[in-house]
């Protein structure tokens, strides 16, 4: 039991490290603002999440040990901050995240989550039974889904003015520590110290790697020039990437699925053209694309269950509907909500001009 407490414990702490050095990463994608104003409106977008898992998890699971419940409270606060960024990039309301938030957390974030980590105690809708080591499939596939059903609804309206600016020694930094407590939330998200907590430490630094040089590989290639941006985007494609199976890949496997996510993301990320653009790419790319790799790789390259291991094709075609299902499911709740909120807002703006111009 001490050991349960102890990776619950590593967990937590990686987590709120992760939230507070991803609000610091990705600050470069916001509207520029006062620190201050940022900071606090990033912790509001993610508190949604924390609420949200409280209250519905013990309803929707008896079977969740209590023991994890702040850890993933905490991933579900990550979750909603990420799937807001994008709308907050294009000058929504905090108001009207918050609810996006609320909506996403109760919707998408919380079955989701509940049957990645108590799978044997829930009824997985459509008979899938998806391997997610890290919760990879909410954290990544679903938050990436999310981000691209509000950036359909928002692509006319993103605001072009200047975006926050982030130091290079505070985004260092920031990097290190979102490599550190990545890694370390997925020691901790075993939620038990045993001999894999090595081999997931050792697939995760390499993956991590991994990312960092196809995705430079690819940019040096089509561009002729890489960056700090480079590495830090091909680090957290790794990462992401080794989430769904970080021990259940051997360094060499990690390494494959690694420099296959990078590399991908790197295709579809970096253009010639505004910098925004790229910005909001990269965040869709890093998440989705290889979020949906590290996922459906493990149908293949699983250690002891894979298609290379037993030359069956079942766990690959589970894996991959997984993606599908999830990144459905999430793309048109996020689609839905955000157009309904987006529409309100505007007939809000509306009759308040009317009002206006009458007077």
């Amino acid at each position: 039991m001490s050991q349960v407490f102890v990776a619950a414990t590593i967990g937590t702490v990686a987590l709120a490290l992760l939230l507070g050095a991803l609000i610091v990463l990705y600050a470069q994608i916001l509207p520029a603002a006062p620190w201050r104003r940022v900071i606090l409106e990033s912790l509001a977008c993610a508190s949604p999440g924390m609420v949200v898992w409280a209250i519905l998890a013990p309803l929707a699971s008896s079977l969740l040990r209590p023991v994890m419940m702040p850890a993933i409270g905490l991933l579900a606060g990550i979750c909603c901050y990420l799937v807001t960024l994008v709308a907050r990039s294009a000058g929504a309301s905090l108001q009207r995240s918050m609810v996006f938030a609320l909506i996403w957390a109760g919707t998408v974030f919380t079955p989701i989550a509940v049957r990645t980590f108590e799978p044997f105690g829930t009824t997985t809708p459509f008979g899938l039974s998806p391997i997610d080591y890290g919760g990879a499939l909410v954290m990544s596939v679903a938050v990436g889904a999310g981000m691209l059903a509000v950036l359909l609804v928002e692509r006319k309206f993103l605001i072009r003015g200047a975006r926050l600016s982030v130091s290079v020694p505070a985004g260092t930094i920031s990097l290190v520590v979102v490599v550190l407590s990545w890694i370390a939330w997925l020691v901790g998200a075993e939620f038990a110290i045993d001999a894999a907590a090595g081999l997931i430490i050792v697939n995760s630094a390499v993956s991590a790697c991994a990312g960092a040089v196809g995705w430079m590989v690819v940019q040096l290639i089509a561009h002729g020039v890489i960056s700090l941006r480079s590495v830090a985007a091909g680090l957290v494609c790794g990462l992401i990437a080794v989430t769904a199976g970080a021990p259940l890949f051997t360094p060499v496997s990690a390494a494959v699925v690694g420099l296959a996510a990078g590399a991908v993301a790197c295709v579809f990320t970096v253009r010639r053209g505004s910098p925004l653009g790229n910005q909001l790419r990269f965040l869709l790319n890093t998440h989705l694309l290889s979020g949906s790799i590290g996922v459906t790789a493990l149908g293949i390259l699983a250690t002891g269950s894979g298609f290379l291991f037993t030359g069956q094709t079942g766990i690959f075609v589970e894996q991959l509907l997984s993606v599908v299902v999830t990144a459905g499911w999430s793309f048109a709740v996020s689609l839905g909500c955000w157009w309904l909120l987006s529409r309100s807002a505007r007939a809000a703006r509306v009759d308040l001009a009317r009002v206006l111009a009458e007077k």
